[in-house]
């Protein structure tokens, strides 16, 4: 009965060791590796890649990373991700995913209401409502996956700068 007590206090802690440590070195991170531990989140990663842009997220920040779901993208019109995806449209892609990059790092607690300049250069609305984040017109399902060099929140839809 001791030896059984003993084991189980050294595999609760060995447990809460090894949990620790995963929370730090999920810190840090850069947000594309950040990006990529994530599972709803290959289509967006897959994305800031053919955008040219993983670079920035890597070396760059701190940012701000809205980052649409899987689903969120399979919500869009058929075919716009393949459309995006051609070479002659790498501008409305970067463009598209600039959009869900604001230069500052803005975790949770710090918004309210207020207006950011995304990497796009289009100005993007985050706000506070009755305890729900709203960035734009979508909603924050998943906010402040932190990594090194900025802030992940994680939206419910792909969200497009207004025609200029």
């Amino acid at each position: 009965m001791k030896t059984t007590f003993i084991l189980a206090t050294l595999a609760t802690f060995a447990g809460g060791m090894i949990s620790t440590v995963g929370s730090q070195d999920l810190a840090n991170k850069s947000l594309p590796a950040t990006l990529a531990a994530e599972p709803d989140l290959g289509i967006f990663t897959s994305l800031v890649k053919a955008a040219g842009l993983q670079r920035t997220l890597q070396l760059g920040g701190p940012y701000t990373v809205l980052a649409p779901t899987d689903a969120a993208f399979r919500m869009l019109p058929d075919g716009t991700l393949d459309e995006l995806m051609k070479p002659a449209n790498k501008h409305r892609l970067t463009d598209l995913i600039g959009y869900h990059i604001v230069p500052g790092n803005f975790p949770s607690a710090k918004i309210d209401l207020e207006e950011r300049t995304t990497l796009q250069g289009s100005r993007i609305v985050l706000n506070r409502e009755a305890g729900v984040i709203w960035i734009g017109r979508a909603e924050v399902l998943r906010p402040d996956l932190e990594s090194a060099n900025g802030t992940i929140h994680v939206v419910n839809m792909v969200l497009e700068p207004d025609p200029q």
